[in-house]
C-alpha cells in the first residue's frame, strides 16, 4: 500500500487497510489484587528475615587463660547473646609477665587486646560471640614478649 503525504496531513485516510493495535485493558480489581499479593509477599519475607535473626544464646561454660599450653587460671563461665561483644579481664599483682598478644578459641573472635600497668597489671581481652548457638569452653591464649618479666607491681 502506498503512502500519500497529503492523506497523512488530513488524518491518514490512506491507511484504512491497517488494523489498529489491540489495547489491553486490565481490570482495576486485578491490579489491586496483584499489588496486595506483592505487599503480602514482602511482609512475609520481612517476618522470615526477622525470625532468622533472633538472638541466639551463647553459653561459655568456663574461661581458661593459657600460656605455652599451660593453664594460668580458669574462671567460671557466663552467658551472652550471639554476636555480642564482651571484655574479659585478667589481673596480676605480684610476679607478672609481659603479654604482647592473644588469641581466642573458635568460634569466638578477638576484637581487642590491651594491657595496662597500674598498681597491678590489667589484661583486657575483648571477644565477639558467634552468631550461632554455642555451649562450651572459651580458651584465651596469651603470648609473651621477648623480655617476658614485668617485675613486681605495687
Amino acid at each position: 500500500m502506498a503512502h500519500d503525504l497529503v492523506a497523512s496531513f488530513y488524518g491518514g485516510y490512506d491507511q484504512v487497510g491497517v488494523a489498529p493495535g489491540r489495547q489491553w485493558r486490565i481490570p482495576r480489581m486485578t491490579i489491586l489484587i496483584a499489588i496486595g499479593a506483592i505487599l503480602l509477599i514482602a511482609f512475609i519475607a520481612a517476618d522470615v528475615s526477622a525470625y532468622e535473626n533472633l538472638n541466639v544464646d551463647v553459653t561459655v561454660t568456663s574461661v581458661a587463660w593459657v600460656v605455652d599450653g599451660e593453664a594460668l587460671s580458669t574462671t567460671p563461665g557466663f552467658s551472652m547473646h550471639g554476636g555480642q561483644s564482651t571484655t574479659l579481664t585478667g589481673l596480676c599483682d605480684s610476679f607478672c609477665l609481659r603479654w604482647v598478644g592473644a588469641t581466642v578459641s573458635a568460634p569466638f573472635t578477638l576484637v581487642a587486646f590491651t594491657v595496662a600497668y597500674h598498681s597491678e597489671q590489667i589484661t583486657n581481652v575483648t571477644i565477639r560471640a558467634p552468631s550461632s548457638s554455642y555451649d562450651g569452653p572459651l580458651t584465651i591464649t596469651l603470648f609473651l614478649s621477648t623480655s617476658a618479666f614485668v617485675g613486681t607491681a605495687g
